[in-house]
C-alpha cells in the first residue's frame, strides 16, 4: 500500500503544479478542472491512510469505499445527463477519470 499512497502523492503534486501553471497562463476553466482532479486523488488518499491500519478495515475497506465512490458519483453524474447539465457533466466525468485511475493502480492480492 505505501507504493499506492505515493503513487497518489505524485499525482497530487502534479495537479498542484498543473493548476498553477493553467492559472497562470489565464485558463481559469482548466485549471478548475484540474482542481477536481487533484481533489480525488487527495481524497483517496486520506480515505486511504484513515481506513489502512484501522482495526477491522484496512485494504478490503479502502477498496469498498472506492467502489462507493464510484457507485454514488455515476449517479450524480446520470442525473447530471438528464438535467442537461453540462458543467456538471463534465465534472462528473473528470471525477470518474480520476477514480478510474486510482482503482487502475490499486493493489491487487498476490496470493
Amino acid at each position: 500500500m505505501k507504493e499506492f499512497i505515493e503513487y497518489l502523492t505524485l499525482q497530487i503534486e502534479a495537479g498542484k503544479k498543473d493548476i498553477a501553471d493553467l492559472e497562470k497562463s489565464g485558463r481559469k476553466d482548466d485549471a478548475d478542472f484540474a482542481k477536481v482532479r487533484t481533489n480525488i486523488y487527495d481524497i483517496c488518499r486520506t480515505v486511504t491512510n484513515a481506513l489502512i491500519n484501522r482495526p477491522g478495515a484496512g485494504k478490503e475497506a479502502v477498496r469498498a469505499q472506492l467502489g462507493r465512490f464510484e457507485k454514488e458519483w455515476s449517479a450524480a453524474l446520470d442525473k447530471a445527463r438528464e438535467h442537461g447539465d453540462a458543467r456538471n457533466v463534465v465534472v462528473g466525468e473528470t471525477k470518474l477519470e480520476a477514480l478510474e485511475d486510482v482503482i487502475a493502480h490499486f493493489p491487487e492480492d498476490k496470493r
